[in-house]
């Protein structure tokens, strides 16, 4: 069973989610992330854990602050 979680960030931030759900999720195919209304759908095999969607959000956010200085 699938679960679907959203993460609002820019569509330059796809890289980032993806790398961190497959550091999650390593030996699993079938995580898609999808741009949609300025929001990322992601589709993982199980629900993330409130630790697991705080990594997600700070690494989205660290990726956002070192794009600005270029």
């Amino acid at each position: 069973m699938s679960h679907v979680k959203s993460f609002s960030a820019r569509y330059a931030d796809e890289g980032t989610i993806y790398e961190q759900l497959t550091k999650i999720f390593p030996m699993v195919t079938g995580i898609t992330v999808i741009y949609q209304r300025g929001r990322f759908i992601c589709t993982t095999p199980r629900e993330l854990t409130d630790d697991e969607i705080r990594a997600i959000k700070a690494a989205i956010k660290a990726n956002h602050y070192a794009d600005e200085g270029l």
